[in-house]
């Protein structure tokens, strides 16, 4: 019987996803700390400058980045607008793009809400920088529309 729980215990366990190709990634920094998404989940980047205009306008909802993750409201310098457009993560600043070979999956010290915000780490430059889950976020945004929240 004992043997036979052992087993349903090892099977019932979640198998980290495998290592997977990053491609093209677009850097940027939130609340001080250095982030990655997926460049082809990016519709485009835009200028701080261009965010009351936005909230005027019909267009995408706001996120502040560095406040969602815990680091504090952020400068909100740019805004990486998500495919389809909808929502757009403010963040402080838009580095560059960078091709990445491989995502790292995360390790077993990320348990809470932060597997859902990140797909995975990228070691960049002797550095290790989060990959962000844009699915997380666009979701996030959409149950926060029907609630009335607003994010930024």
């Amino acid at each position: 019987m004992k043997e036979l729980e052992r087993r349903s215990l090892s099977i019932a366990r979640p198998v980290g996803p495998a290592a997977a190709t990053a491609g093209p990634v677009i850097l940027f920094t939130a609340g001080g700390v250095r982030f990655a998404v997926a460049a082809d989940e990016v519709q485009e980047v835009r200028g701080g400058d261009e965010r009351t205009t936005i909230r005027k306008l019909k267009g995408p909802e706001i996120i502040d980045f560095a406040l969602q993750v815990g680091l504090g409201e952020g400068i909100l310098e740019r805004l990486l607008v998500l495919k389809p457009g909808d929502c757009a993560l403010a963040v402080t600043d838009v580095e560059r793009m960078a091709s990445i070979p491989k995502v790292v999956s995360l390790p077993g010290l990320f348990r809470g809400v932060e597997r859902q915000w990140y797909r995975g780490l990228l070691l960049l430059e002797n550095e290790v920088v989060p990959l962000v889950r844009t699915e997380y976020w666009r979701k996030a945004f959409a149950a926060d529309t029907l609630q009335g929240t607003v994010h930024g």
